[in-house]
């Protein structure tokens, strides 16, 4: 399809596959860039097209100025993506802070009266609709004590953080992805009228059983939940688990998948 160069710096396609039954977008953590996803495109079957999210402010668009208020993004992304959403069947998957985007983007979507995913996937996505206490802001506070919150919160050590050339890619974009986090506010709605798949991980200090589980409640169609060893970060190295979930649920969703 054709659509202005503006479009495709957020929507990347690393291998286009015109034929597939269906697009997987694909939403970063915070601080990632479409990158994560990048064996995804190779690892999934031809049936599918991957998506990877690129938001501004990192990686291939680095010198672009990062948009740092939920609003403001969740509503140039919807703009970005529509163009996309008309040729074939889609799905959402999220991980943590793209979990979010990808579920307010359905939102969006059904506000706007657009086409909407024949799934929504949720990896390690805190229900912040859930929360009777929110973690304290920390954007404004100075590199080191904001890398130590950002440690204890997701598990992750410090001297991964900290190290160097690491710090010096992940920090402008992680510092720009919680400011948009700390902007969110969740506004109530009706369910969804789209399946939900909502994954979690066993040790994950920050998205716990009971937040997976009450994703239940944001639709009224096909709910399903798993949990897979690890962290907050289990996307890499269950990634394989990850892949056949995904494929199982969108057989249940579209007729003869994949």
């Amino acid at each position: 399809m054709s659509v202005p160069p503006v479009y495709r710096r957020w929507v990347t396609c690393p291998e286009p596959r015109p034929q597939a039954r269906l697009r997987l977008f694909c939403f970063h953590f915070a601080g990632g860039d479409a990158s994560i996803f990048r064996l995804w495109t190779t690892q999934l079957p031809p049936s599918i097209e991957v998506c990877p999210i690129e938001l501004p402010g990192r990686a291939t668009r680095r010198a672009e100025p990062a948009l740092t208020h939920f609003p403001v993004l969740l509503d140039t992304l919807a703009r970005r993506v529509q163009p996309f959403l008309t040729e074939r069947p889609f799905a959402f998957f999220g991980h943590s802070f793209g979990g979010n985007l990808a579920f307010e983007l359905t939102r969006w979507l059904r506000r706007e009266r657009a086409p909407l995913p024949v799934r929504l996937f949720l990896s390690a996505t805190p229900a912040l609709q859930s929360r009777t206490q929110l973690h304290a802001r920390i954007n404004h506070l100075p590199d080191e004590p904001f890398l130590e919150q950002i440690s204890t919160r997701f598990g992750i050590p410090l001297e991964v953080l900290a190290h160097g050339d690491l710090r010096d890619t992940v920090l402008p974009a992680l510092r720009a992805d919680v400011g948009v986090s700390e902007s969110y506010q969740f506004v109530p709605e009706p369910p969804l009228p789209v399946p939900v798949s909502a994954f979690g991980g066993t040790e994950d200090p920050e998205v716990g059983p009971r937040e997976v589980e009450v994703w239940r409640q944001q639709t009224t169609a096909d709910f399903r939940a798993r949990f897979l060893p690890g962290n907050h970060f289990f996307l890499s190295a269950q990634r394989a688990r990850l892949h056949q979930a995904i494929l199982e649920d969108l057989a249940g969703d579209l007729p003869q998948f994949p």
